[in-house]
């Protein structure tokens, strides 16, 4: 197929053009707002009528969590109106969309996984602008739209917590993680593959895309020291010792994994457990950006 792949410069968009060319689709790849400014509504309907492709994927978002609450009108207009922008001018040339969305639409607070048809509950500007932008993308694209919602993401082409946990366990004498903020930690090139299933046999609804397993964050940062053949001790706080130590900007959801029900649904769920993505990136000999 022809797939053009916005944000195609960023953590995920990297893996997602490597996945799609190892497929040998035929790829447009728009990397920065230089490339594509998806606010800009004139400029979303010159590139696809330029390059009329059979799928649009939207890899970009405004994801700085804590800046979106000072800055809110930079994270909506790219979270809510980037999407729908794509959306509408995607119902005019007849391609499909493949939305990525994220956890932080919930507001953590049900106890247990999340699936596709949970209600959602943002606390966030970040959550509530992709959560907007979710509901654009249907109500303009209702046939040809999939949204992909995800997990705590990593991956060779950007910051992510992996690289942070090692470094700061080879620097430091102990770290401190969160053992009852539970996480659906997910692979971007795991991630990347099951975009692209979806693109080439495309049913319209929300999929939840996340590596399978949950665990803490402590869970999560003691298995990354010890597979990085590391010692140093992981020590244990709480959530609310957390909120209340780092006074984040955004209110985060506290137990929001994912539950991969449609994926299974379709027979699609072939992720891999979150232990085992993250043996794989850490052998990749893939630079770290």
């Amino acid at each position: 197929m022809k797939l053009l792949i916005v944000g195609a410069g960023g953590m995920l968009g990297c893996d997602v053009v490597a996945e799609a060319q190892r497929r040998g689709h035929d790829i447009v790849a728009l990397a920065g707002r230089t490339a594509l400014d998806i606010t800009n509504l004139s400029a979303v309907k010159a590139c696809l009528a330029s390059h009329r492709p059979d799928a649009v994927m939207n890899c970009a978002a405004w994801t700085n969590v804590d800046g979106a609450e000072s800055e809110p009108e930079a994270a909506w207009r790219l979270n809510a109106l980037g999407a729908a922008h794509l959306a509408a001018v995607c119902a005019e040339t007849k391609a499909w969309l493949l939305q990525v969305s994220t956890d932080f639409v919930f507001d953590g607070t049900k106890g247990s996984a999340y699936h596709e048809f949970d209600p959602v509950n943002p606390q966030s500007v970040y959550g509530a602008s992709k959560e907007a932008g979710e509901r654009l993308v249907r109500h303009s694209l209702p046939s040809h739209s999939m949204i992909a919602r995800t997990s705590f993401l990593y991956g060779k082409h950007g910051k992510n917590l992996v690289d942070t946990i090692v470094r700061a366990a080879q620097s430091r004498p102990s770290l401190t993680f969160v053992e009852d903020q539970l996480i659906s930690p997910t692979s971007t090139v795991d991630l990347a593959r099951v975009l692209l299933d979806l693109a080439a046999d495309p049913l319209p609804g929300t999929y939840h895309v996340a590596n399978a397993g949950q665990c803490s964050l402590l869970e999560f940062a003691r298995f990354i020291v010890a597979e990085a053949g590391l010692s140093t001790p992981v020590l244990a706080t709480t959530f609310a010792e957390y909120v209340a130590t780092a006074k984040p900007a955004a209110k985060r959801p506290q137990v929001s994994p994912l539950e991969r029900r449609m994926l299974a649904l379709r027979g699609m769920d072939t992720l891999p457990h979150w232990q085992d993505a993250i043996r794989a990136y850490l052998i990749c000999d893939t630079p770290c950006v």
